[in-house]
C-alpha cells in the first residue's frame, strides 16, 4: 500500500509535470501564433510599401532621365552661344585694332598731306574726262564733282538727337 501511494504521488506529480508542459507549450504555440500573424501582416503591409516605393522610384528615374536630358540641351544651347559670343568677340576687338591702327595711321599720314590737294584735282580732272569721253555726257559727273568739290575736304558735323 505504501508503494501504491508512492506511485500515486509520482503519477500526480508526474501528470502535473506533463500538465504544466503542456500548459506552456501551448501558451508557448500561442503565443508564437499571435507573433507570426503580426509579422505575417507587417510583412505584408512592407511589401505593399516596396512596390509603392519601386514605382515612385521608377517615376523618378524616368523624372532624372528627363531632366539630364533637358540639362544636355540647355548646354548645347550655351556651347552654341558660347561659341557665338567668341566669334563675335574675335571680330570686335578685330575691329577695334583695326580702327586704332587706322588712327595711328591717319596721324602720321597727316603731315604728308599738304601739297596734294592740287595733285588729286588734277586726277580727278583726268577721271572727269575719262568718264565724259565713255559716257558721252558729264551732266551727272558734273553734279557729282560739283558735290564732292575736289581739293577740299568735306566738313562732317555731328548732330545728336535730330
Amino acid at each position: 500500500e505504501q508503494e501504491g501511494k508512492e506511485e500515486a504521488a509520482a503519477y500526480d506529480k508526474y501528470a502535473c509535470f506533463c500538465k504544466e508542459q503542456a500548459d506552456e507549450k501551448l501558451y508557448a504555440i500561442e503565443k508564437s501564433t499571435a507573433k507570426v500573424e503580426k509579422l505575417d501582416a507587417k510583412i505584408e503591409k512592407l511589401g505593399a510599401e516596396i512596390t509603392a516605393l519601386d514605382g515612385e522610384i521608377s517615376d523618378l528615374g524616368k523624372e532624372i532621365d528627363g531632366l539630364i536630358e533637358k540639362m544636355k540641351t540647355a548646354k548645347e544651347q550655351r556651347d552654341g552661344e558660347h561659341a557665338v559670343f567668341l566669334g563675335n568677340l574675335a571680330d570686335a576687338d578685330g575691329a577695334i585694332s583695326a580702327c586704332e591702327r587706322a588712327l595711328v595711321a591717319l596721324k602720321e599720314s597727316k603731315g604728308a598731306l599738304g601739297g596734294k590737294s592740287e595733285l588729286e584735282a588734277a586726277a580727278f580732272a583726268q577721271i572727269q574726262a575719262v568718264a565724259s569721253t565713255l559716257l558721252g555726257s558729264d551732266s551727272g559727273l558734273s553734279a557729282m564733282v560739283a558735290a564732292g568739290q575736289p581739293g577740299k575736304a568735306n566738313v562732317y558735323k555731328y548732330h545728336a538727337n535730330d
